[in-house]
């Protein structure tokens, strides 16, 4: 999911009230710049007390900010977690901002036959849903990369001209993607202006092998991308696509990363992506995460992030209309001295596409040192930690589907047991109810039944394991 190496780590308790589960090393990336044309909400001093749980009003939805435990036990660690939710309401045509696209369409020869053609049909389908305020430009690529049409507007000649173009794709050679990727980045940054929706979306069957193909220069290619304001979708066709790389496009790329098994789908999955595209209400999103009273941000969880002097910086996907997106952070709190502390100061930044205006949101949490270990198992919250075990569930599936594909079979049912047995002693230790833990081991028991099935190197077997890493990819972000 990362430009760079993620470890997962299962810690121990270190007490009784310890809510955290896993950490995870991300390390940082360079991404966008934070937001300008506001002043920024200082955070309250540390003395201030600061509740475990707050919501702040967007101009299209609710910020909700939560800490695992309201109390924890003096002498535990201080390990806590934090989840930030941004849900948003629905949107109506009158806010849908102008869109500019670029299709980027693998033609290599692999894409012979009905993928070429599904590709093609599911690109006329949005162009004929598209209108005169809106941008498409059209690049195929395969041993190179040719810009068909440049970026135009889709009024009625400008849609004819699009559509003679897609029909007349045919299939070439080999599959050079990040040459594609760059033209049409340029062709959307060359006429996107700041608060449109934008996307480039990408189609492959394959592996990238003509000219740049070190899957950290291509992530970097949609990252610059995403930092101008273009956002990067990939999606990955068939069985035979590199889908860590096409994941990580996606996620440099602040975009979505889609898994069709079968050409005769990417119509519904590319439909779907328009449609919240068409329906983006926010734009220039990140989120802003100081600590205070010596707490210190140990992770950022499903997301890219990077510093910005105190501030630990993480940049998200435009929002849309209907959206739920949630975010998860490990932190540690000083566990010395009794009494109440503020530990994080978040602030949501935004621009509203309907509006144009900046707005900043700001959450402070804070949590409460006890000695009452009781009074602090009590505390735990329900529905940050079914977040923490969705988490280390996904995180698990990932390791154990590595396992899987090299064909260490009984290595991914080891992780797999290992992982449900961690999430039920934690559900029993935090005295939680079943459902806090039933998504995350459900989704185990699944891929557990899967790899047992197939035997690995099979066809099936691919299909699970493109499957689970996409699945675990949303399970972090949802």
């Amino acid at each position: 999911m990362k430009s760079k190496t993620r470890t997962a780590l299962i810690l121990g308790a270190a007490g009784a009230a310890v809510a955290t589960a896993l950490v995870l090393d991300l390390g940082h990336a360079e991404s966008a710049a934070p937001a300008r044309g506001a002043t920024p909400v200082e955070p309250a001093s540390c003395g201030a007390p600061a509740p475990s749980h707050a919501d702040a009003k967007l101009e299209h939805g609710k910020l909700t900010g939560a800490l695992s435990a309201g109390k924890l036990a003096r002498g535990g660690g201080g390990d806590l977690h934090a989840e930030f939710e941004i849900a948003t309401q629905a949107a109506t045509n009158a806010q849908r901002p102008p869109l500019d696209l670029a299709f980027v369409i693998d033609r290599s020869g692999s894409m012979s036959g009905d993928r070429l053609e599904h590709a093609k049909s599911a690109a006329r389908g949005i162009v004929e849903k598209l209108g005169a305020q809106d941008h498409v430009a059209l690049i195929q690529y395969d041993d190179a990369a040719q810009v068909v049409v440049s970026s135009l507007v889709m009024d009625d000649g400008g849609r004819t001209k699009m559509e003679k173009a897609i029909a007349a794709l045919e299939t070439g050679g080999s599959t050079n993607l990040e040459a594609g990727l760059e033209l049409g980045r340029h062709e959307v940054e060359r006429v996107y202006v700041s608060g449109e929706a934008s996307r480039v979306m990408l189609l492959s069957d394959g592996m990238a092998n003509v000219g740049i193909i070190d899957p950290k220069r291509i992530a970097d290619t949609a990252r610059e991308a995403a930092n101008h304001g273009v956002r990067v979708t990939s999606v990955g066709i068939g069985l035979d696509f590199n889908e860590d790389l096409m994941e990580s496009i996606a996620e440099a790329g602040r975009g979505n990363y889609h898994y069709v098994k079968s050409a005769s789908d990417l119509d519904k999955t590319i439909a779907g992506e328009l449609a919240s595209v068409q329906a983006t209400v926010a734009t220039n999103v990140e989120l802003r995460l100081t600590t205070s009273c010596g707490a210190q941000l140990a992770a950022v969880h499903g997301y890219e992030s990077h510093k910005d002097g105190d501030a630990t910086v993480v940049p998200m996907p435009d929002l849309f209309g209907g959206d739920d997106r949630k975010l998860l952070v490990s932190l540690r709190v000083p566990d010395a001295t009794l009494g109440e502390t503020r530990a994080l100061h978040a602030e949501l930044v935004y621009r509203d596409t309907a509006g144009g205006a900046t707005h900043r949101e700001p959450i402070d949490l804070g949590v409460q040192l006890t000695d009452d270990r009781d009074a602090a198992i009590a505390s735990v919250d329900q529905g940050v930690m079914a977040e923490v075990f969705k988490l280390e569930a996904a995180e698990s599936m990932r390791q154990a589907a590595q396992e899987y594909e090299h064909g260490n079979a009984g290595s991914a049912a080891a992780i797999i047991a290992t992982t449900q047995h961690h999430i039920e002693a934690k559900q029993a230790a935090y005295k939680l109810k079943p459902a806090a833990a039933a998504e995350a081991l459900g989704d185990l028991d699944e891929m557990d039944k899967d790899t047992k099935a197939y035997a690995p190197g099979t066809a099936q077997a691919t299909d699970v394991v493109k499957a689970t890493k996409w699945k675990a990819r949303a399970m972090s972000k949802k």
